[in-house]
């Protein structure tokens, strides 16, 4: 993945478009979004995993939803071009202080195959393995 920092415009773009599909009334968890709760890599003892964040926090499905739902420009740290997968997409980075912890949130919306709509992937809800300190559209604090 490579790094890149987005516009303010593009930023607030990608999140208007996801919220419009999280906030359907035609929205199904089931069909419109898609969480990758493991990776083959994963150690199963590691509290950096989404799913281990997800079991410390209690979360499920609709819990991830919701926060994603309230993240704002403030909240984006950065994005990453996927050089790897499928043709040069863009996650977009966020942090949010969840019950006292950062969490490193990585999301993007994927079109699907042969249709206008795009449902939401989110390839990294877990707690950061750093403070995360880098918000370039944060205010900062008088």
């Amino acid at each position: 993945m490579i790094p890149i920092q987005s516009s303010k415009s593009n930023v607030c773009d990608f999140l208007e478009k996801m919220k419009s599909i999280l906030e359907s009334v035609d929205f199904d968890i089931r069909r419109d979004f898609i969480f990758q709760r493991y990776r083959v890599i994963d150690d199963p003892d590691d509290e950096y995993t989404n799913e281990n964040t997800l079991l410390a926090l209690d979360y499920d499905m609709e819990d991830v939803v919701e926060d994603l739902k309230a993240l704002t420009l403030e909240d984006y740290r950065e994005s990453m071009v996927d050089n790897v997968a499928d043709g040069f997409n863009v996650f977009f980075v966020f942090g949010k202080r969840i019950r006292k912890r950062d969490v490193y949130i990585k999301v993007r919306l994927k079109q699907r195959a042969g249709m206008a709509n795009s449902y939401v992937f989110c390839i990294s809800f877990h707690f950061a393995r750093q403070t995360i300190n880098l918000y370039p559209y944060r205010k900062k604090k008088a």
